[in-house]
């Protein structure tokens, strides 16, 4: 398995690399301006200081014209693209189409790739981008025929980042024949290509590419598990049935624990096994993050004991999550395990307890009840809390 990179080292790289453009653009100004100095200006100017002056002056005049003529080639070239576009390309989308829909237009495609390579590259990706299904099987022969496809394949393994996002955004339209690329991109240091590779590779369907993009997402930060989450949850019942097992028995704790968070996240109730087992992990994170899950999973009597001890865990986060599912589920057999959490010295189990007891009827109303009159403070005040949160609940359902 590859080591992630370290961000800090990344930063400091980055910053070194800002540092050495910086001090080149220095040092080619000083050159510049005195070899203006030696070849010409002094022969001219007397004075050492009116002629480094003017030496600079004429330098930034030269660098003011270069980029003026840059950026008008550049524009130039632009439009000159845009004009050929204009005119080829309503012919080549015509005999695309055709080609799409069955007619044979090999011979006038190849005399097109011959002359307009660029526009033929272009509409092919502007038609890809619009169609599925066999459609794209068919232009997808087109790619390979004309060597777009191999074309894409090593921009995927350019230095240079746009350059790698373009191509994988191309590859991504070819359908099967591009997936071995795509499972690569998975693998890109760029978080854009990742992203768009493992899109692409959901949309198959193809049960060893999901398990394959479902991998990699616990490997990744937060932003992209959100992003990749939502690609995924289409397909969440197969990875239930292929992925999911495996990777709730991980090693690394913070891989079990997003791949926790997914599953959560999904919200679709599914029977999972390793549940149990996940309760008891060493990782207290592990076992908050499972307890939030058993709602979904639903409740076995042995997932009701590991709940009643969650309670009495160590981890006040573990506490908190345990007293939320007995809130959620209306587990009455928790009743005096609540009330004794509700005792705690720690806010976020105390509050956790309050509104579970406050989900539990008359009974744990009652408990409530006696607690305001606490003199513990943080006690009385979840117990209030909670109250007053039933009876607004109670008065917003009379008024409806």
């Amino acid at each position: 398995m590859n080591a992630r990179p370290d961000p800090h080292a990344r930063e400091r790289r980055a910053r070194l690399v800002i540092y050495l453009k910086t001090l080149s653009v220095l040092l080619s100004y000083i050159g510049l301006t005195w070899l203006i100095h030696r070849a010409y200006m002094h022969k001219h100017v007397p004075d050492v200081e009116l002629s480094l002056a003017l030496s600079f002056t004429v330098q930034q005049i030269l660098a003011i014209f270069t980029l003026l003529g840059i950026s008008f080639a550049t524009k130039f070239l632009r439009y000159c693209r845009a004009q050929r576009a204009a005119v080829f390309h309503p012919h080549i989308r015509e005999r695309l189409i055709l080609h799409l829909n069955g007619a044979d237009e090999w011979t006038i495609l190849r005399r097109i790739r011959k002359n307009h390579r660029r526009e033929l590259e272009e509409c092919l990706v502007e038609i890809l981008v619009s169609i599925n299904g066999a459609g794209t099987e068919r232009l997808s022969e087109v790619a390979q025929e004309f060597g777009l496809l191999r074309k894409w394949q090593e921009q995927l393994h350019s230095r240079n980042a746009q350059r790698r996002r373009k191509a994988v955004s191309r590859l991504c339209l070819l359908g099967p024949v591009a997936q071995q690329e795509l499972l690569k991109a998975l693998q890109d240091a760029d978080s854009l290509v990742k992203v768009e590779a493992a899109r692409a590779l959901t949309r198959s369907g193809n049960e060893q590419m999901l398990a394959a993009v479902f991998q990699m997402t616990l490997a990744e930060n937060r932003l992209m598990r959100a992003i990749l989450t939502e690609a995924l949850r289409p397909h969440a019942r197969q990875l239930y049935r292929s992925a999911v097992p495996a990777a709730l028995r991980l090693p690394q704790a913070k891989r079990v624990l997003a791949a926790l968070e997914m599953l959560r996240a999904w919200g679709k109730s599914a029977v999972i096994p390793e549940l149990p087992a996940l309760l008891a992990h060493d990782d207290a994170t592990v076992r908050a993050a499972a307890l939030r899950l058993v709602p979904q999973a639903g409740v076995t009597p042995e997932i009701e004991e590991q709940i009643w001890l969650a309670l009495e865990d160590a981890d006040a986060e573990v506490r908190a999550a345990a007293a939320e599912v007995c809130g959620k589920l209306k587990l009455s057999s928790a009743l005096l395990l609540l009330e004794h959490t509700l005792e705690g010295e720690v806010h976020g189990p105390v509050l956790a307890s309050a509104y579970a007891l406050a989900e539990l009827g008359a009974g744990g109303c009652q408990a409530l009840e006696n607690a305001v009159l606490s003199s513990n403070p943080l006690q009385a005040a979840a117990a209030l809390e909670a109250l007053e949160h039933v009876k607004l609940n109670r008065a917003a359902t009379v008024g409806m």
